[in-house]
């Protein structure tokens, strides 16, 4: 095998052979933690950077911290892009710190990420600088420093030139460290590792060591290399001899593994090298880093191998806030979030849309998960780049995509770069400036493929993505023109589904379209059946994914919900409808179908929706079951519902339109009549300008009985002003519907509309009265049915789920029992409940870590008298806690709560909430933690922190 990144073998794509470590080099005695002890205030009072400034009124906190994440929510604010959160504005942090260094020694600030702009001051004296949020960064405070005493550092942060599509956060809401070296030393990020050449036989390894010298005298040395195995042992080592100049040397070694344990998914298999520096026979500094040995391959039509065999990626996107925690870094925070997404069956992370915490990734080194590791959102505002003095794109380029390579460079996670997403040319995006940005990342890592994450058809036209490896594409199969135009490169659907829903909520009867969710619940249905105005139902993605292997996996919008962008109710709530799973973590119905189409191989039998409907006794109510099985039998109090089957479709009325003869006032050039009637969303019929009272008939032949109208329109519904007519004759004509524009909630209306009729007829027209200015009369598709129909657009589920849709209601007992290939696989039971008796503590773990920053998430559930769920309790719970634990959050995943994150109750939502704890550094014993709400039975249990 070649060493080259780019050479190509059968098929045609990117290949990359790459043996990767977690490079955190530091002096022999280590980085000293330099998260406790600091001081606060929000505001900028003038000369907080002065070592005698007095401090004292300030808060005293450890980071990490997020200054906005406590509140208060501003109700008023009409746009929740960014949480509805106070993260806007000027902040001060200050710590005394004591040295006490001997003669040579520097010392450095290393941020992971502070949000931004920060100002790092050392005894009065500005030591540096840095542009942007979300890259790490060091500050060389030796010439700042007094060596022997007492030191101030000061930070002073301000977000107001921060922009945002999403919540961001404020302050240092990463870790910091204090390091200390000899004058001789591993430059920081330094160490690297590559793999020219890896099989399953042999691992060639190849490690360069960069060490920084700063006094002037002549220093002789070498360089020590030990690797040991996952299991410890020591499987190669060596001494290059070298001499020191003042400035860089770079001392490489080449060593070959024989039987090498592969890195793979969910397998994180990592060795360990030891770097030491000697001089003078002296050890001077080391360096213990961990790294992976694999081979992947990602090609143009066969999407992407790993170790020699194809591997389907089940991605995806999670932004950087830890739901009630905001935008403060929490490693075990980070750990369930990845544990919940590894159980539904995710093999991959998008860091979307900004470089993330280290701590991920070496997390997913040690969890076996790929990482597309993503610098940028767009390259202006979200990217701190913008106003009359932003610095040039190459020189932010380099600045922060080479701190983001240079960090990550070497974990074994990390299989593809990411330069930005969805750039327009109005911010930016030009072909040369891609291909710089590339090249940027290649320079510091030529052994990745580097892309970008699209969503512009028309720039593959342009040519815009000349200069990069790979595309990424977000949404509705937008990836088809590059494929054309490129068969040769490959391709990741960088953002898929985008649907929508809340947990635990449930609205009858369903959804006619992906974009019906208005209701003044302001929630959206948990039936999913719904998703953004650009996007699509998992289901339909699935079958993408299925029909088209060169696409190398999808990275679904998103795993989490997240604080920010709450589509499709933008005004009103504060955090996302998007994630798989709640803002706490708390799996949605959703959950489970991913897990039953990512897992097959692994039991998955749900049940939804709940079953408590006191007002539906005698109505239907529509049941799914979501499985790896094949199909499954029903039960209602004992009584079979009947057999499901993937795959069977129930027979639909026949659309009388589709062999109609079709007429309309006028058709533009390319979008005839036909086009309303040809089964494909992406045709239609439009008029030839904008004018209103244009018609759009269908001559049924004969006289029907007609029952069922479906229309989908261009835009959204609500743009049209229109009246449905029906005629015998085709000269007197009688309304059976009809909608003004400006229907509905502006951003909520569906682009279809449906409408139950009871009429007799054998023309149909449809007459637009009035239409929103930009909007011209058009259709996608027209229905017209004897009987109730479901749009075509849902076909897919019935390959994914199991549907029961007229299930007659009565309390009791509902229950499933999944086959597969015959065979029984498991049964799950839903049952109604009576009135709340009681709480459930559930903690995700009874062993903490005295360290400060180790948490545990409680679930709190309201039960009845029997232990059966409430789904529908909003009982408030008040938390009490006892012991070397404090609370950090609480939260219960309503999208539209105000209620604030660090407090000491929280109401239920649909029977649930969480409680987030904090073990208190150093101090260890028995923490108890009680859950209790008036009328309920409280909940205790009790946990371990050991120091």
């Amino acid at each position: 095998m070649s060493c080259d990144l780019f050479s190509v073998g059968v098929r045609a794509g990117v290949a990359a052979l790459v043996a990767l470590f977690v490079s955190t080099c530091a002096a022999v005695e280590g980085p000293e933690d330099f998260r406790a002890g600091w001081k606060f205030a929000q505001g900028d009072p003038g000369g907080a950077a002065a070592v005698d400034f007095d401090d004292s009124a300030w808060t005293s906190l450890r980071l990490p911290h997020d200054w906005a994440i406590a509140g208060p929510f501003d109700e008023t604010e009409r746009s929740g892009h960014a949480a509805k959160l106070p993260w806007k504005g000027v902040g001060w942090y200050r710590k005394h710190v004591a040295l006490d260094l001997q003669p040579g020694e520097r010392v450095y600030l290393d941020f992971d990420g502070v949000m931004a702009f920060p100002q790092v001051y050392v005894n009065g004296q500005l030591a540096g600088t840095w542009d942007y949020g979300y890259t790490s960064f060091s500050i060389d405070a030796t010439p700042f420093v007094k060596r022997q005493g007492e030191n101030v550092v000061a930070v002073r942060v301000d977000t107001t030139r921060h922009g945002t599509r999403w919540y961001p956060g404020a302050g240092i809401y990463r870790k910091v460290a204090l390091r200390i070296e000899r004058d001789t030393h591993l430059q920081h990020w330094g160490v690297v590792v590559t793999t020219p050449e890896v099989t399953a036989q042999r691992a060639a390894v190849h490690v360069d060591a960069t060490v920084e010298r700063f006094d002037h005298k002549e220093r002789r040395g070498a360089v020590e290399f030990t690797i040991l195995d996952p299991a410890g042992a020591q499987v190669a080592q060596r001494r290059v001899d070298a001499e020191f100049d003042t400035g860089e040397t770079t001392v490489s070694a080449d060593f070959e593994i024989a039987n090498p344990k592969l890195w793979d998914i969910g397998d994180g298999q990592l060795y360990t090298l030891r770097t030491k520096v000697l001089v003078d026979g002296e050890a001077v500094d080391s360096g213990e880093e961990t790294f992976g040995l694999r081979w992947f391959e990602l090609t143009a039509d066969d999407g992407f191998h790993l170790n020699g065999r194809r591997v389907q990626l089940y991605g995806v996107n999670l932004h950087h806030d830890q739901g009630p925690l905001g935008a403060a870094f929490y490693p075990r925070a980070m750990e369930r979030q990845l544990e919940i997404m590894r159980e539904m069956g995710v093999n991959a992370i998008r860091t979307s849309h900004n470089a993330p915490a280290p701590e991920l990734l070496d997390l997913c080194d040690r969890m076996g998960l790929f990482v597309w590791d993503e610098c940028f959102d767009k390259w202006d505002k979200t990217a701190d780049r913008s106003g009359p003095d932003a610095p040039s794109y190459r020189d932010h380029g380099e600045r922060h995509l080479g701190s983001m390579v240079r960090r990550d460079r070497n974990h074994p996670s990390v299989f593809v770069w990411s330069i930005g997403n969805e750039i327009p040319g109005s911010q930016g995006a030009r072909p040369d400036r891609m291909q710089m940005y590339a090249d940027i990342v290649r320079k510091h890592d030529p052994t990745r493929p580097v892309g970008i994450g699209c969503h512009i058809p028309s720039q593959v036209r342009e040519g815009m993505f000349e200069g990069v490896d790979f595309t990424g594409w977000n949404y509705a199969r937008r990836y088809a023109d590059y494929h054309e135009r490129y068969p040769d490169r490959p391709i990741i659907y960088s953002e898929s589904a985008s649907a929508l829903s809340t947990r635990g909520f449930y609205e009858l009867p369903l959804p006619t379209g992906k974009t019906d969710y208005a209701n003044e619940a302001l929630q959206v249905d948990s039936y999913d059946f719904n998703a953004a105005p650009w996007s699509d139902i998992a289901d339909r993605e699935f079958a993408l994914m299925q029909r088209d292997p060169f696409v190398a996996g999808e990275f679904v919008w998103t795993g989490f919900d997240y604080l920010g962008e709450p589509t499709p109710f933008t005004a009103e709530a504060r955090s996302s409808y998007f994630g798989i799973v709640d803002l706490c973590g708390i799996p949605k119905d959703r959950y489970w179908l991913y897990r039953s189409y990512w897992r097959p191989e692994e039991t998955t039998v749900h049940i939804l929706p709940h079953w408590n409907w006191p007002d539906r006794v005698g109505q239907s109510v529509p049941v799914m079951v979501y499985t790896n099985g094949d199909e499954a039998e029903l039960f209602l109090n004992g009584k079979s519902q009947g057999r499901r089957r993937k795959g069977e479709r129930p027979e639909q009325p026949e659309n009388l339109a589709a062999s109609g003869t079709l007429s309309a006032t006028s058709s533009q050039a390319g979008r005839p009549t036909d086009d309303a009637i040809d089964g494909d969303p992406q045709s239609r019929w439009c008029a030839s300008d904008a004018r209103p009272f244009q018609t759009f008939a269908v001559d049924l032949g004969s006289e029907q009985t007609i029952k069922f109208i479906s229309i989908e329109f261009e835009q959204a519904a609500r743009n049209y002003g229109f009246v449905v007519e029906v005629s015998s004759d085709g000269m007197n004509w009688d309304a059976v519907a009809e909608q003004e524009a400006g229907w509905g909630i502006a951003n909520y209306a569906p682009q279809n509309r449906q409408f139950d009729v009871d009429a007799r007829g054998r023309y149909v027209r449809i007459r637009f009265n009035d239409l929103a200015e930009g909007t011209w009369a058009s259709i996608y598709e027209l229905g017209v049915y004897p009987a109730r129909a479901e749009s075509d657009y849902y076909d897919p589920i019935y390959d994914y789920r199991l549907r029961w849709s007229d299930v007659t209601y009565e309390p009791g007992e509902l229950r499933v029992v999944a086959y597969k290939d015959g065979a029984k696989i498991g049964e799950a039971t839903r049952r109604t409940a009576g009135p709340p008796a009681q709480l459930r503590l559930t903690p995700d773990r009874t062993e903490l870590a005295a360290t400060g920053d180790d948490l545990c998430y409680l679930l709190v559930e309201a039960l009845d008298a029997q232990g059966n769920l409430c789904p529908l309790a909003d009982d408030t719970v008040n938390f009490d806690v006892s012991g070397p634990a404090e609370i950090a959050a609480v939260g219960n995943g309503n999208p539209i709560s105000y209620e604030p994150f660090v407090a000491e109750t929280r109401k239920l939502f649909f029977g649930k909430a969480l409680l987030i704890l904090r073990t208190k550094p150093g101090a260890g014993g028995e923490v108890t933690v009680q859950a209790s709400s008036d009328g309920l039975k409280s909940a205790t249990v009790t946990l371990n922190s050991t120091p």
